[in-house]
């Protein structure tokens, strides 16, 4: 199990940037794409374009203000030290309240952690989403009207268990996504299902796109069959490309 992580693509750059020039006025646009790898944990922008060359996603250190605020003033600008320009992302946010990340990963966290990283790598796999805002590639999918219409698709688990998904786009270019395990027959859709009496487990996440990669802690949904709970808790797999774990934005 790793610990939390932090992924960006050229479109989360981007939309970085967008938010620290919106709250810090008159910095010159190649002053603040340094100022936003410098919050990342790069010495250059150049330095971050290079991690990225090749690479749908890169790994950096999550935002942070103080190694930005640093190198504006290096480049000859004075923001004030409180300044934020960036969210830190050190925490998950609520329309009213911020909270913790969960650090408590028992068992029933880490059977909805692997069962919703094998269902995000499948659909990657397949070929019907991406990891940066709008990648919306499965039938019926259309960005450019609220997401359109969501999607469907299946998978094999830990080698033999058969797994239904259900995508859909929402607001902010967050995917939703309903896993379904062992679904009692062809016709049942994960995102319809009544949970454990449809499947063998059932589990919602939500993949966060837009300021970075990564499964959303605080909104997942989670139920198991007692007799898969040690297995699916026990699986190993590893995100490609994304965080496991990172804020919940709602």
């Amino acid at each position: 199990m790793s610990e939390p992580t932090y992924f960006v693509t050229e479109a989360v750059i981007r939309n970085l940037k967008k938010q620290a020039e919106r709250r810090f006025k008159g910095v010159r646009s190649a002053h603040m794409s340094e100022a936003v790898a410098a919050a990342l944990g790069f010495r250059t922008h150049a330095a971050l374009r290079s991690s990225l060359a090749g690479r749908k996603t890169t790994e950096a250190t999550k935002p942070s203000n103080r190694r930005a605020i640093e190198r504006l003033r290096q480049l000859g600008y004075n923001p004030s030290e409180d300044l934020r320009l960036l969210p830190e992302l050190d925490r998950s946010y609520s329309p009213f309240s911020t909270f913790p990340l969960n650090s408590n990963r028992g068992v029933r966290w880490c059977g909805w952690r692997n069962l919703m990283i094998a269902a995000i790598n499948a659909g990657m796999e397949q070929g019907l989403f991406g990891l940066s805002p709008g990648e919306d590639w499965w039938p019926g999918a259309d960005p450019q009207n609220n997401g359109g219409a969501g999607g469907q698709y299946r998978f094999t688990f830990d080698g033999d268990l058969p797994a239904v998904v259900s995508v859909s786009a929402v607001a902010g270019d967050e995917l939703s996504i309903h896993v379904l395990l062992a679904p009692r027959n062809d016709q049942v859709e994960a995102h319809l299902s009544s949970g454990l009496e449809d499947g063998a487990a059932f589990a919602h996440g939500w993949l966060e796109r837009r300021l970075g990669a990564w499964l959303m802690d605080g909104g997942e949904a989670y139920s198991c069959k007692r007799a898969l709970q040690a297995r699916l808790a026990a699986v190993d797999v590893n995100p490609l490309g994304y965080a496991d774990q990172g804020s919940f934005i709602g």
